[in-house]
Formats: C-alpha cells, sequence, structure tokens
C-alpha cells in the first residue's frame, strides 16, 4: 500500500516504524532546545522511549520542564517532490525512569530498534525517558494535516 493510500494512524505507525531518529524540543529559562535521538514507540503508539546521558542539558531541562514535543520525518528516504515527505509532531510528557524494572522494560524496546545503543542504556550514566503521548500531527502532501490521539481512535 502506498502511503498515499493510508490511515493516518497508519501513516503515524510506518513513521514511527520506519524511522530511527526524532528531533526532540524541550525548553528552560524560556528558550527551546532542540536534539536529535534514536527512539523507538510502544505498540499502540501511547508511549515514545529515548535514552540520555545525565549530564547533558536535555536531562537537565526535562527534569525542569517534562513538556515535549518531537519532530520525526521522512526525507532522508524521500526525493523529489515535496509531495512525498510525511512528518509527525508528537506532544507529550516525559518521565525520567528511576525504577529498575520500568528502565529494562522501556530500555529493552529501544535497544530492539537500536541495537547498537545496548551498552549505552545498560550505562548508569544514562537515563531512559519515556514519553506519554498526547497527540500526533500528521503532515503528509505537504499541507494535509490530521491530528490523532493514542487510544481515542481504537
Amino acid at each position: 500500500m502506498s502511503e498515499m493510500e493510508m490511515t493516518v494512524e497508519e501513516g503515524i505507525r510506518s513513521l514511527c516504524e520506519g524511522e530511527s531518529f526524532a528531533v526532540l524540543a524541550t525548553q528552560g529559562k524560556g528558550q527551546p532546545y532542540a536534539s536529535l535521538i534514536g527512539f523507538a514507540t510502544s505498540e499502540d503508539l501511547t508511549h515514545l522511549v529515548f535514552a540520555t546521558p545525565k549530564q547533558t542539558r536535555k536531562y537537565a531541562l526535562l527534569e525542569e520542564d517534562n513538556r515535549v514535543a518531537l519532530l520525526v520525518d521522512n526525507r532522508a528516504s524521500k526525493t523529489g517532490s515535496i509531495n512525498h515527505l510525511s512528518a509527525l509532531t508528537i506532544t507529550g510528557k516525559g518521565e525520567i525512569l528511576t525504577e529498575h524494572e520500568d528502565k529494562e522494560k522501556w530500555g529493552k524496546l529501544l535497544t530492539d530498534k537500536h541495537p547498537y545503543l545496548s551498552d549505552f542504556v545498560a550505562s548508569s550514566a544514562t537515563a531512559i525517558v519515556v514519553v506519554e503521548v498526547y497527540r500526533y500531527f500528521y503532515v503528509r502532501r505537504f499541507q494535509e494535516v490530521s491530528e490523532w490521539i493514542p487510544g481515542q481512535n481504537m
């Protein structure tokens, strides 16, 4: 099925599963901040997980304000017309995990998609962050925008 024939949920799932990286937007002291992250999503698309060193600006900003937005797009794999690009803006709330069992569960989801991150994820200097997804804003065909809330349309 072509991307243009997919439902909004199928398009969102395709981007989340097919793309390895996202841009994470955080904020602090009245200033936005963007970071490139490797990510994975839960099967039901209600959560997203990533890892970060504890000694980073993004970690400190998440401790101050856990509201986040993420951008996922397919521009690296699509060339030619802008009408073939798709993008997601994902909004939600990030939680820095503290429980060992939670870290193992979410760390496994992340390393299943990104096996090269195994040592990084297992390090005591690394934090695992789970984002509770509030909304997906899905853009395809350059200007066709759809809003999808996980769990509402299931």
